[in-house]
């Protein structure tokens, strides 16, 4: 009887912990709603005061006199969302279109990622999958649209292809001896791609690419995915002992071809911008 006892008190307890432990790692991170960053807008200094504060009111009065006519309408508000979420977009493509580099636009409502240079498409390739997380796709107040307000900057970059790559050729000693070596070293082989870039205002995009990589890719690609995983198990350990979950980060995954990845990724400048239309 009192083995029997034990018994059940140790599995309660160890039912407990493995309750908690589901709730706080599994589901807590992808039921909730992580806050977003606010970006910081930059205003410029040339623009006099005056007429600033009184381009503001213009603004807000334009802006705020659709709701006031249909607040009750829940489609007017939808209308509204949207809109000033293309507001957002157009101001960051007007601030990236004045800058001297290329940047990335991504098109969630189209199924596009564009590499883009002053507003000019330099190369277009079609998403082919996508997926966006809950803290992303559950938001549809002012905490979206202030993350979307600037430009994304990305932070770090890794990916299993080099961005640049170098061809060693040893010079000949003569004229003689290179006749001899006439023949020009083989291109390096293209490897397969997965990119994993972090951008500011705590952001991640993964991008995978569509085709089934070889023997070889694949042990890279696992490897790499596989860092990243025990990354958010040592997150999820170190909850369970502080009794407190670092807010997931929110992610972005898409699926485009190959060839398009490895021109993004060689393309794009070491911090590029981004910026993001759903």
């Amino acid at each position: 009887m009192k083995n029997k006892l034990t018994f059940w008190v140790i599995t309660s307890v160890l039912s407990i912990f493995v309750i908690y432990a589901l709730v706080s790692t599994v589901l807590m991170p992808v039921l909730t709603k992580n806050p977003l960053p606010k970006a910081i807008i930059q205003t410029t200094s040339d623009e006099k005061p005056k007429n600033s504060k009184k381009d503001n009111n213009d603004s807000k009065d334009e802006i705020v006199s659709e709701p006031v006519v249909s607040s009750n309408s829940k489609d007017a508000k939808v209308k509204l969302f949207e809109l000033r979420k293309r507001e957002v977009l157009l101001h960051s493509r007007l601030e990236l279109a004045n800058e001297d580099s290329m940047y990335l636009v991504l098109d969630l409502i189209n199924n596009t990622a564009v590499l883009e240079m002053k507003g000019v498409s330099l190369h277009e390739s079609k998403i082919l999958e996508s997926s966006v997380s809950n803290s992303i796709k559950m938001y549809h107040t002012e905490a979206l649209l202030n993350w979307m307000a600037e430009p994304f900057m990305l932070k770090h970059v890794e990916a299993t292809i080099p961005k640049i790559e170098y061809v060693e050729k040893i010079a000949p000693k003569d004229t003689i001896e290179a006749n001899k070596v006439a023949v020009e070293p083989a291109p390096a082989k293209l490897g397969d791609v997965y990119i994993v870039m972090d951008f500011d205002r705590n952001l991640r995009l993964v991008i995978s690419q569509s085709e089934k990589p070889d023997d070889e890719g694949k042990k890279v690609i696992s490897a790499m995915r596989r860092k990243y995983q025990e990354m958010e198990v040592r997150r999820s350990l170190q909850s369970l002992i502080k009794f407190n979950r670092e807010p997931a980060m929110p992610q972005i995954s898409i699926v485009i071809p190959k060839s398009d990845a490895t021109i993004f990724y060689k393309a794009l400048p070491v911090r590029p911008k981004m910026i993001i239309r759903m």
